[in-house]
């Protein structure tokens, strides 16, 4: 009975000790550019009777003297109520003279003028967001802090004091604090180490906040929140990313084509089809530069013969060429297919004699239709021509070849594209973290680690163009050693020679030797005084149909990666409008000025 009569007594005092519960307690402060912090507090409390007042008490280092107290407005379930402020010992009290039993939505809007302490490195706040002196415990806690539009983008470092641990995070430019069931006793406490600029305050301090903060840290076994590293993975995956890249870039140089190097000459090795020249040398061809070629062929061959004007007024040894003109000779030389589908496209089946390669290409760029391209043979005979050389490369077994560093270049490509679509999301992004992250190695002094990661960055980049090279260098054809050897000597010397200032009228006097430099791209004035081919393969007309196809694959890559960037990180941390080099941290021990001794809090009397 004596037990009974003990655990009914403690009851009975627990229930006058807690005459009044907080159900939810929000707080929400914001730096204000001349140093002052706005504060809103809203508390909703539950009474079990009337009181005379109602008061929130604040600590002596949140307010100074009690004229930078700044009540705006004081409400009572959304009703004004008589307010004042007055001194409490050491404590300032905002009181508030009307209360009701049951629920009381208290909202406190007022300034603390000139909080903010300007640093040599940084604009330092702290603040007691909830006070120890609170004698009932609250249901639900949430305080903010919301720092300079001006501090957006730069670094930012805090550290939470609670003897409870909370969970942080930020919000765009606020750090977000919540709590459920808040013990009596526990108070809830920030200090905020921001850009400096970005407030306009006299309130000056000697000496480098961030140190302090970190000595703290270190002394109350600080737990971090967010740290650089944290919130911008790029310091620990830089490395990791770069040994890989090295890894491929070695295995793709042993795995270069290797063949025997002899000594340079201008002297084909043997008579090839420039097609098959081409795609051994370079693992694909350019249907252009084998149209080129075979034209060059042609007239070497006394098939056709070439006429190439002049401007008018120029004068100099290089030729300037105003048209280029074909004539069709009487011969009775045995052509190949290709070549003979070639003699047919440009000279209409021998309905013409004489051909003016710039008209003719005039005359095919007004070709916009399916309609008008029917009226001209061009497109249908160059996908003979197509054809044709593709039927040589299949019975020279070299067909495979040509397709396989095809797919390569695709896939270059499409990665290239991609690539480019994510830099274009997340590219800016991550520049801007990198140097932001650079910056706060370089501030803290670890420079071996910023200088590891700079290493890193730019090896990475040279990497990848490494892996680009070798990984489209073309491979030798299994039984095509020797023939690439002969070949490979063919285009050095070619290189090395004055051959790409030749036009194609010295095909007369290079014969073959302009036909196959032609043929591996190497004739640079060939291509530039045969520039209407570009027209002349109609390639235009030939994909008419397939703009639709290709536009519609890039618009859904594109909505693919939008979608990624868009929703890619819901799962993710929340992430605010602050810096990759910020840095967060919770504390149970008093740093910062916070402790059960001297903190505030409120109650009823």
């Amino acid at each position: 009975m004596h037990k009974y009569s003990v655990l009914l007594g403690f009851l009975f005092l627990f229930s006058l000790a807690f005459s009044f519960s907080i159900d939810s307690y929000q707080a929400d402060a914001a730096v204000q550019t001349n140093g002052d912090l706005l504060v809103t507090e809203e508390m909703v409390f539950t009474l079990e009777q009337e009181y005379s007042e109602g008061y929130r008490s604040i600590r002596p280092s949140d307010y100074g003297k009690l004229s930078n107290i700044i009540v705006h407005s004081v409400t009572v379930n959304g009703q004004p109520v008589p307010y004042s402020v007055s001194q409490n010992g050491e404590f300032a009290e905002i009181i508030w003279e009307k209360t009701y039993v049951g629920e009381n939505k208290v909202v406190l809007e007022y300034t603390l003028k000139d909080r903010v302490e300007v640093w040599d490195d940084f604009a330092r706040i702290c603040f007691e967001h909830y006070g120890a002196n609170w004698p009932a415990p609250a249901k639900t806690f949430q305080s903010t802090m919301a720092l300079p539009e001006a501090s957006r983008g730069r670094v930012m470092h805090y550290e939470i004091y609670s003897y409870a641990k909370p969970q942080v995070h930020i919000e765009d430019l606020s750090i977000v604090v919540d709590m459920q069931s808040v013990p009596p006793g526990n108070y809830i406490g920030g200090c905020y180490l921001f850009d400096k600029t970005s407030v306009n305050t006299t309130n000056r301090v000697s000496g480098r906040a961030l140190d302090i903060l970190t000595e703290e840290r270190e002394s109350y076994g600080s737990e971090s929140l967010m740290s650089p590293e944290d919130d911008f993975p790029l310091g620990p995956c830089c490395l990791p990313i770069f040994a890989f890249l090295l890894i491929i870039v070695g295995i793709l140089y042993l795995k270069r084509p290797k063949a025997e190097k002899l000594g340079e000459t201008l002297i084909p090795p043997y008579e090839e089809a420039p097609i098959v020249v081409s795609t051994l040398m370079k693992g694909t061809y350019q249907e252009k530069e084998i149209l080129a070629a075979t034209i060059l062929e042609l007239i070497n061959k006394g098939v056709i013969d070439i006429m190439e004007l002049e401007k008018k007024g120029y004068s100099g040894q290089e030729i300037k060429r105003e048209r280029t003109i074909l004539f069709l000779k009487k011969s009775s030389k045995k052509l190949a297919p290709h070549e003979q589908t070639v003699v047919d496209l440009i000279f209409e089946n021998g309905k013409k004699k004489e051909v003016d390669l710039d008209a003719f290409a005039k005359d095919l760029k007004k070709i916009h239709k399916k309609t008008d391209a029917k009226k001209t043979s061009v497109p249908q005979m160059m996908d003979e021509f197509t054809k044709q050389i593709k039927e040589v490369l299949k019975q020279k077994k070299l067909y495979k070849t040509s397709q396989a560093r095809k797919k390569k270049i695709q896939l270059v490509s499409t990665v290239a594209m991609f690539a480019f679509l994510i830099g274009v999301f997340f590219g800016i992004p991550f520049v801007f973290g990198a140097v932001d992250l650079l910056g706060y190695l370089f501030s803290i002094g670890d420079y071996l680690y910023a200088g590891a990661i700079i290493f890193s960055m730019i090896g990475s980049i040279v990497a990848l163009g490494a892996i680009y090279f070798l990984y489209l260098q073309p491979t030798i054809p299994k039984g095509w050693e020797k023939k690439y050897s002969q070949w490979d000597a063919f285009s050095n010397a070619v290189k090395a020679s004055s051959l790409k200032e030749e036009p194609p009228a010295a095909a007369l006097i290079w014969g073959q030797i302009l036909v196959y430099a032609t043929a591996l791209g190497l004739a640079d004035k060939v291509g530039q005084h045969l520039s209407e081919l570009d027209t002349i393969l109609a390639q235009r007309v030939r994909k008419l149909e397939k703009v639709r196809d290709s536009s519609y694959v890039f618009y859904t890559s594109a909505w693919g990666v939008r979608n990624l960037s868009h929703y890619g990180q819901r799962s993710g941390p929340k992430s605010g409008g602050f810096s990759g080099g910020s840095s967060g941290g919770w504390s149970s021990g008093g740093g910062g000025g916070f402790s059960g001794g001297s903190s505030g809090g409120g109650g009823f009397r």
